[in-house]
């Protein structure tokens, strides 16, 4: 008898130890979500601060703002290698910029890494020949005519 209770209480013991281990995983499970949640916070932030440098030049400008827009690149280009800008026109006239007029307006459309597929971003007027960036973030600006629509009567 005296032998069923000690094996009683080992038993217990045991399921008890058992019990301890499993809520102990649950709370270092839970920790990590909320760690994982943190830093993809924190990783949307950077995205949007990075990309937030160039919308803004998004949209119809001038040449003197876009040659801005280019300093902005190049400087961001030289502090940040992991997320590599280029700036192309297809516009043949355009070969630096220098060679945008100040007062001539130009569209400009930012694309983002992954997202989109460019066919005809002509040259590179700006940036390195080849760009390297993650998901989300902006690595190709194409300066371009504005499109000028006739309206319809």
């Amino acid at each position: 008898m005296e032998n069923a209770s000690k094996a009683l209480i080992i038993a217990g013991a045991i399921l008890i130890s058992i019990l301890l281990i499993s809520i102990g995983i649950i709370l270092i499970n839970s920790g990590r979500d909320i760690t994982s949640t943190g830093t993809s916070g924190i990783q949307s932030q950077k995205i949007q601060a990075f990309n937030s440098k160039f919308t803004a030049y998004e949209g119809t400008k001038k040449g003197s703002e876009i040659r801005g827009l280019i300093g902005e690149v190049n400087a961001s280009n030289a502090v940040d290698d992991e997320h590599q800008v280029q700036v192309c026109t297809p516009i043949t006239d355009i070969t630096s910029a220098g060679s945008l007029n100040s007062t001539t307006s130009y569209t400009v459309s930012v694309h983002y890494s992954g997202t989109t597929d460019i066919t005809n971003k002509g040259s590179v007027i700006a940036g390195p020949d080849s760009v390297k960036s993650e998901a989300g973030y902006i690595d190709y600006i194409v300066i371009s005519t504005p499109t000028t629509s006739t309206p319809t009567v």
